[in-house]
């Protein structure tokens, strides 16, 4: 099995592996509102851990909190995990050590990391820390081509605007990349204006320019006229880098727009922030050997009913359909599932002969707002007759009603996305559409349009409606 690298993205970015234990965040005070001490604008999801979204080594907070059997005690409470004079509940909002779970613990503001001592760039606190505490903000990108004489590197930048005072906006501006030649984009790196706000940054390539995004607008999950992922940014990360063998074809005859989704965070509610943020695109005019492409997979026919704490949804794109997708081999670079905010689990299986060879992703506490994507050094092989499986895990207890398939924030989705190469040789998608793959629906539509030469307008309109009776 190919060895797969996990790392923070966005969005294409972008997307972070969450992976930290929910419910430990509620056994103490403003347990989901520690932010790294470097990024205000970033919750530490793993209090008790070194790695900022859980899982993995303990920091000294989590040991002792462990050594308390996962409760929030007296001794917990006074005691200074990390060594830097401030007690555990001074640092947690809970300075008299009163807080008992359910309650709103007596200072919600101002709440600093019982784990790790600050300030971080002390020598004492160096000494303390004993592991590295990411602090950067993309400075240390290098791509190799970058520095070429004939590389364009186009920057474009969201419009200078005022963040509003809520934890989470997206906000989209449509940008034109040059059109005069072919180039492939081979790498992304961001600029940051508001390092306390930014968190993630996606790009998408769209099939022709979008009316009413000239501008700094917010903006939903989804258009389906821009739903190409060509790149993207999260916190931690310095930009993306394709191998030198490939890239996306953009420019003229290819994409010559996009939309720059960005998301920011503002945990704090500061009301005086703005943010002028963005990315530059490396482009080169000298076309590598693969042109790279993107495959989606999943299900656009369900829904989830209120009051599920693990409704699954699967998509299949089995191998019936793929060898009619595929005329050989393509590879897969990066596998991402995506969901809204009732998604908790996803999943992305590679079947080959009836068995799982390959598992392209797997993330046990998926959120939105921290998207993962999963890396392959080397690239997986697909073949044509292999099949594709996207499980999406969803919990809709706090919900009323039952939610559906859309593109609203409100509704959800349930999609896998894949990069992969050649272009030439792959297919965009193959979606279930409930119990039927693509290629069914495909040829039912087929059947239709070849029927329906012969038939009477009454016979068309009754098969049309048996069609919708039966898709429901």
């Amino acid at each position: 099995m190919a060895q797969a690298l996990f790392r923070l993205v966005l969005a294409f970015s972008l997307l972070a592996l969450c992976t930290s234990y929910k419910n430990y965040q509620t056994n103490i005070p403003n347990g989901d509102a520690v932010t790294h001490p470097c990024k205000e604008n970033l919750v530490w999801q793993g209090v008790g851990h070194e790695f900022m979204l859980g899982g993995g080594k303990r920091n000294p907070f989590g040991e002792d909190f462990a050594g308390q059997s996962h409760t929030w005690t007296d001794d917990l409470c006074q005691d200074d995990s990390d060594g830097d004079g401030r007690t555990n509940g001074e640092e947690l909002g809970d300075p008299s050590c009163t807080w008992t779970k359910g309650d709103t613990p007596s200072r919600t503001g101002n709440i600093t990391h019982p784990g790790i001592c600050e300030p971080t760039d002390s020598d004492d606190c160096k000494a303390k820390n004993a592991w590295e505490i990411d602090c950067s903000e993309g400075d240390d990108f290098w791509c190799e081509g970058v520095d070429d004489q004939d590389t364009v590197a186009h920057t474009v930048r969201l419009d200078n605007t005022k963040v509003p005072a809520r934890e989470t906006t997206y906000m989209c501006q449509g940008f034109s990349l040059p059109s005069d030649k072919e180039y492939h984009l081979f790498a992304v790196k961001p600029v940051i204006d508001n390092a306390y706000v930014m968190h993630h940054t996606i790009v998408y390539g769209c099939k022709t320019k979008i009316e009413g995004f000239d501008g700094p607008v917010e903006c939903g999950m989804y258009n389906e006229d821009c739903e190409d992922m060509l790149g993207g940014w999260t916190v931690g990360s310095a930009g993306e880098c394709q191998t030198s063998d490939r890239g996306f074809l953009v420019g003229k005859g290819h994409y010559t727009y996009i939309i720059v989704e960005q998301h920011w965070n503002n945990p704090l509610l500061v009301a005086d922030y703005y943010d002028s943020s963005g990315m530059t695109f490396y482009l080169t005019p000298n076309l590598r050997q693969y042109n790279m492409g993107y495959l989606l997979t999943g299900q656009e026919e369900f829904v989830i009913p209120p009051k599920e704490s693990a409704y699954i949804v699967t998509g299949t794109c089995p191998e019936s359909c793929l060898k009619r997708k595929l005329t050989d081999s393509i590879y897969i670079t990066s596998a991402h599932v995506h969901m809204h905010y009732l998604g908790t689990k996803g999943k992305i299986e590679h079947y080959r002969d009836g068995e799982v060879i390959n598992t392209w992703f797997d993330v046990a506490s998926y959120s939105y707002d921290l998207p993962v994507f999963t890396e392959f050094y080397p690239p997986i092989e697909l073949k044509p007759n292999d099949k594709i499986v996207t499980t999406c895990t969803f919990q809709s207890l706090d919900q009323s009603e039952d939610t559906k398939y859309g593109a609203a924030t409100s509704d959800e989705m349930c999609y896998g996305f894949m990069n992969y190469y050649p272009v030439e040789t792959g297919t965009g998608s193959c979606i279930s559409y409930g119990s039927y793959d693509e290629c069914e629906i495909l040829d039912y539509y087929e059947y239709l349009d070849n029927a329906a030469n012969g038939l009477s307008q009454s016979a068309l309109l009754a098969m049309m409606s048996l069609f919708l009776i039966l898709c429901r």
